[in-house]
């Protein structure tokens, strides 16, 4: 038996199947991206944070941070930043360069921004094409963000700006240059009542600066790494990752970054993780940021200045691998042509071992495939926490399996895909609780027999956009469930259930496919 939901027209619930929350719906289905390739492969050294941009040339820079540890040791020279760059629209990259290495700092956030011919002309601004930022790390505190100019390309660089006043912030995304000429460098944190996202506007004639906060002063939930980009009304939208709340907060400014609007979350998933935004050429944004929990990336789209995001549509960048544990996220997206997307992100380990800058290229004629129909379960509006879909066994089955996605939309946490079999239910859970420390991909049987025995999941990483395969076979030992056909975890349980119960634990799913055997 098997239900093919894609050959379905969008509505209610197919004949045989029971719930509520559940529904026929157009959805989107997009495949794996597997172009990526490593542009920083560094064996024994901790790398990442990078950022892109395209210069004048044509040509790719990326930026990042070379280090022991992900967060400062305690060896003063822990922390340098690089530069790689492509001359071929980022099939190869060249022997990485050190831009800066203070002696007594962690030189770390560094991000890369190219200023539009355009721009430059109208605003009569000096000559300097890029501007690199990045902030000093000394244990307890950040000591000061930093800028730096090139007006050939990156081969060479000015001497360290300081921007001022406030010394304990720091840097993440790339900066922007604005009608009269100064560059708009975001900054994050500060201390005490001064908590704050700032916009800092720096004169590149004088090297003066000024921090504008772009959240409310002192919401500590709110200071944290912010990227901004132009819309094509002429506003500026800034993104920005929470320290708490498990979606990027937005904000707005119609005055060149003088004035923000009060932030609101967005819709776009990024949990207690950074995104990037940046500005399409057709006046659409693109927003690069970690789906869940640093092992999945995704591009979503913009098509109205940033008023609503298509977070369903959005698209893979690069499937996590479990090699590395966590320490993996931080996208960074340049326009390469007219339908390329090209995004950088890191997957490292600490020093003595490595990891990678990968860089990878997406079509953004991928967000034109055609949606397929799916048996969805939104979590949106006033959908209910729990919805269920149940479809009647026959007695004979052995087998049920079933491909699925996350979509992007999250309640709060825990966030489960549950699959019963009468009363004995296999879950699989997604996200962590607001404190961080709950437990993420992660599988459990309960019910009368099982017990409610747990596990950390097993041969991958699940908890991310992508689509998977979930299996439960019966066997000797009872039901097993798998993913992606890694044996997960099993139970005793009816050697003839009834029925099949798919139950979204506040969590946007869709059901591609079903089949029982």
């Amino acid at each position: 038996m098997r239900y093919d939901f894609t050959t379905m027209r969008p509505g209610a619930l197919p004949a045989g199947f029971s719930g509520e929350g559940w529904q026929l719906a157009s959805v989107a289905r997009h495949p794996r991206n597997t172009t990526a390739i490593k542009a920083v492969d560094s064996p024994d050294y901790h790398v990442a944070f990078p950022s892109i941009c395209k210069a004048q040339s044509g040509d790719l820079l990326v930026v990042y941070r070379e280090g022991f540890t992900h967060a400062v040791s305690e060896d003063p020279h822990d922390g340098k930043v690089a530069l790689i760059r492509s001359t071929d629209g980022g099939r190869t990259w060249g022997e990485r360069v050190i831009i800066m290495d203070g002696d007594d700092y962690d030189d770390r956030n560094a991000a890369i921004a190219c200023a539009l011919p355009a721009c430059q002309q109208d605003a009569g601004a000096p000559t300097a094409q890029l501007l690199v930022c990045w902030d000093k790390w000394k244990p307890s505190k950040h000591r000061g963000a930093y800028a730096m100019l090139s007006d050939d390309e990156g081969h060479t660089w000015s001497a360290p700006i300081r921007l001022q006043p406030v010394e304990d912030v720091h840097t993440r995304s790339a900066s922007l240059m604005l009608s009269d000429g100064h560059w708009l460098i975001p900054l994050a944190e500060g201390e005490g009542d001064g908590q704050a996202a700032y916009a800092t506007i720096l004169d590149p004639r004088t090297g003066q600066s000024e921090m504008i906060p772009i959240t409310p002063v002192g919401d500590q939930n709110l200071a944290d790494e912010v990227c901004v980009a132009r819309a094509a009304d002429g506003s500026l939208v800034a993104l920005g990752r929470a320290v708490r709340d498990r979606y990027l907060w937005q904000t707005r400014s119609r005055d060149e970054g003088r004035t923000w609007e009060t932030p609101w979350l967005s819709s776009i998933p990024s949990q207690y993780t950074p995104g990037d935004v940046i500005a399409l050429d057709n006046g659409w944004l693109l927003c690069s940021f970690s789906f869940r929990e640093r092992r999945n990336e995704r591009l979503v789209l913009s098509k109205d200045h940033g008023e609503t995001w298509e977070v369903e549509n959005s698209i893979d960048v690069f499937d996590g691998t479990m090699a590395v544990g966590g320490d993996r996220s931080y996208p960074a997206s340049v326009q390469i042509d007219a339908d390329t997307i090209g995004t950088v992100l890191y997957e490292t380990q600490a020093h003595p071992a490595g990891g990678a800058i990968y860089f990878v290229t997406s079509k953004l004629s991928e967000f034109d495939r055609a949606p397929v129909t799916a048996l969805y379960a939104p979590m949106e509006g006033p959908a209910i926490s729990r919805p269920a879909v149940t479809v009647a066994l026959p007695p004979a089955a052995q087998e049920i399996r079933f491909r699925y996605r996350f979509t992007g939309r999250f309640g709060d946490a825990p966030n489960r895909l549950e699959v019963s079999l009468d009363d004995l239910t296999f879950a699989y859970q997604m996200g962590a609780t607001p404190d961080r420390k709950g437990a993420i991909n992660y599988v459990q049987a309960s019910g009368l027999t099982a017990n409610g025995e747990e596990h950390e999941a097993v041969g991958d990483w699940f908890d991310d956009g992508n689509e998977h395969e979930l299996t439960l076979r019966r066997g000797a030992g009872g039901w097993t469930m798998s993913l992606d056909g890694h044996e997960q975890i099993t139970a005793a349980g009816p050697e003839a259930p009834a029925a099949v119960t798919i139950t979204a634990v506040r969590a946007g799913i869709a059901v591609y496919e079903l089949e029982i055997a």
